[in-house]
């Protein structure tokens, strides 16, 4: 049954035709503030407006609500911006896990950035660090960055 899940799942990844790049790292449910994950993709058509989206996965055992990820965006070796995403994990007040899953994991995607032009094309880094007040996130199994054109209506 796992395997025939999963071979929907990439069929259904496979027919996207607007992303160009798509990753995600297993973190095996921790999470340190000193282990940023650094994603690294090529943009060729900086003509286009692209839809910057993370992935999280998580336990629903996990301590909090939500979850605060600096994300830091380079050219080369240079900043070009940085900002704090919070995101929300679990409905407030029912406490009920938003997103998708089955059994105790629930993925849930989430935008960094709606629409962002690059300036040229070229190689491209971005880095995220998880922000909360605690040293090393339990229950975090894995963070990932999808980077898609942005259609137009």
């Amino acid at each position: 049954m796992r395997i025939f899940c999963l071979c929907i799942l990439f069929s259904l990844m496979g027919c996207d035709r607007n992303r160009i790049f798509e990753k995600h790292y297993d973190l095996k449910g921790f999470w340190p503030q000193k282990s940023s994950q650094l994603f690294e993709f090529h943009i060729i058509d900086f003509d286009t407006p692209y839809q910057i989206t993370g992935m999280v996965r998580n336990k629903n055992s996990y301590a909090f609500n939500n979850l605060y990820i600096k994300y830091e965006l380079f050219h080369e070796d240079s900043l070009i911006k940085t900002d704090l995403t919070e995101v929300i994990l679990f409905e407030p007040k029912t406490g009920k896990p938003l997103g998708t899953g089955m059994g105790s994991s629930f993925d849930l995607n989430f935008d960094f950035i709606k629409s962002y032009s690059f300036e040229t094309s070229g190689y491209y880094r971005m880095k995220l660090t998880q922000f909360m007040r605690i040293d090393t996130l339990k229950d975090i199994d894995q963070i990932g960055l999808r980077i898609a054109a942005v259609t137009q209506p």
